[in-house]
């Protein structure tokens, strides 16, 4: 069994195109709305600049959308039998295909190209920049996800994967453009919201079903000859890359916590942290320093 299938490296290629295409329409969205959200500010009186509410609006609805993706690929997939949140005995069924299932196969390099937007987006001024935890964060997924897609480990777990991972996203985002738009009440809810749904997915699912089943069920869906000879590596690598992740969600459910408790104590009503700068605040840093 190959540890690597080298067909799949070439077809990473379309990730670029589609990573060029979330460039391309983020921008056409900052055109389109740029103008409707500043006379929004105004009259409303809401302080925070139209780029924080343009960037938080994109990542509502792409992040709905890939949510919503991988969880029609679960519920509804012809390869997801016996491989979802609540069953992942058949996630390893065909792990030594070489050719994969074509809804597997866009879905991975639709998520390819969604990371590498995310990482250039502030590069090409399409966007704001993350913070270097957020950046971080990015790379080691990104790296994940390309090495599920070149092993053999994609029919079903990696998907199951993105599925926990995504469910949270929209709703902190949501929280976030809420908290800018100044709605009071609607910010302390979303974002108490976000955090029981990520502390369910990201802290519960995460270690209970996906790393469970990497750990436990991967050695057991190949033959001895082929664990030792490739598997193992695969193995190692993956779920060292979960655990990372898992680690730093864990992390973050500190500030999270935190951010629960003053709203409790209504010292900052909700206030979720801005992990963004844009370049005129990274030029303002400097002249500073």
């Amino acid at each position: 069994m190959a540890l690597f299938h080298a067909a799949r490296f070439w077809t990473l290629k379309h990730s670029a195109w589609i990573a060029l295409v979330f460039i391309a329409a983020r921008a056409a969205m900052n055109a389109a709305t740029r103008r409707g959200l500043e006379a929004y500010r105004r009259r409303k009186g809401v302080k925070v600049e139209v780029d924080k509410l343009q960037e938080e609006i994109w990542l509502v609805v792409c992040g709905t959308v890939l949510s919503a993706f991988s969880g029609c690929l679960l519920a509804r997939g012809p390869s997801f039998e016996g491989c979802n949140v609540f069953d992942t005995s058949r996630c390893y069924a065909n792990c030594s295909a070489e050719e994969i299932p074509r809804e597997i196969m866009a879905y991975y390099l639709i998520e390819v190209g969604w990371y590498v937007s995310l990482i250039l987006k502030g590069v090409v001024g399409a966007g704001r920049s993350d913070s270097a935890v957020m950046e971080f964060h990015h790379l080691i997924t990104l790296a994940l996800v390309i090495w599920s897609y070149v092993t053999g480990f994609t029919q079903g777990i990696g998907v199951v994967t993105f599925f926990v991972f995504n469910q949270s996203n929209p709703l902190l985002h949501l929280s976030k453009l809420a908290n800018y738009m100044e709605m009071t009440r609607a910010r302390a809810f979303m974002f108490i919201l976000f955090a029981a749904v990520f502390f369910l997915s990201r802290i519960v699912l995460l270690p209970a079903v996906v790393i469970r089943s990497t750990l436990r069920e991967m050695p057991l869906a190949v033959s001895e000859e082929d664990w030792r000879g490739a598997v193992v590596y695969t193995w190692c690598t993956t779920n060292a890359l979960l655990v990372a992740l898992w680690l730093l969600n864990v992390y973050w459910m500190k500030p999270i916590a935190r951010v629960i408790v003053r709203n409790v104590k209504g010292i900052d009503q909700g206030t979720p942290r801005d992990e963004t700068i844009s370049r005129d605040d990274a030029d303002a840093k400097t002249k500073a320093a």
